[in-house]
């Protein structure tokens, strides 16, 4: 399986998104921007200007700049679009969708909203531009920063303790409905 998780703005949570992701499923991991992947992933991640195409992995794209890349995102099983309601995020969100289509295969991930205001905000503004998105909605945690500072997915910070477990529990119950998604059978 190939999952890609991409948007052209940066500061959304595809790199926590995208080693958590890998992590849990026991997937490589490649990116094609600096990051902290090879310190925190060292056995199975890799930062490649040119992503090689491999199977069983997840790529976390920092844009669609490098060679190969539009190319992997297009082959890919699922391709996870992390958003914010910032407004450059919005409009590179909706960039992001029309250069790789919108299919039952893209997932967008509404990330780091603080309230319903805002969370409404971002779902009218995909809804207004396109039909039937898969929508998973990630309130403001903490989970997401401490995920890369610590090196541990999201599911190994959830499973800690009793008060990770309590502090998690709605972030963690949504990420495990976004790897159910993308773990069944097509």
């Amino acid at each position: 399986m190939i999952i890609s998780v991409i948007n052209k703005k940066g500061g959304v949570g595809k790199t926590p998104f995208a080693f958590s992701i890998a992590k849990d499923l026991g997937y490589f991991l490649q990116s094609n921007d600096n990051s902290i992947i090879e310190q925190i992933y060292p056995q199975k991640a890799k930062i490649l200007l040119t992503p090689k195409k491999i199977d069983n992995c997840v790529y976390d794209f920092g844009g669609f700049v490098e060679k190969g890349i539009l190319e992997i995102v297009k082959e890919s099983d699922y391709i996870i679009v992390p958003c914010t309601s910032d407004y450059n995020s919005l409009l590179r969100t909706l960039e992001t969708l029309n250069e790789i289509g919108n299919s039952n295969k893209v997932c967008i991930l509404v990330t780091d909203y603080r309230d319903d205001k805002e969370k409404n905000q971002i779902c009218e503004t995909l809804d207004s531009n396109f039909t039937d998105l898969n929508l998973f909605f990630f309130k403001f945690s903490k989970i997401i920063r401490n995920s890369t500072s610590s090196g541990a997915s999201f599911t190994e910070l959830y499973n800690e303790n009793n008060l990770s477990r309590l502090s998690y529990t709605n972030f963690f119950n949504e990420y495990q409905k976004l790897l159910s998604f993308i773990t069944k059978e097509k």
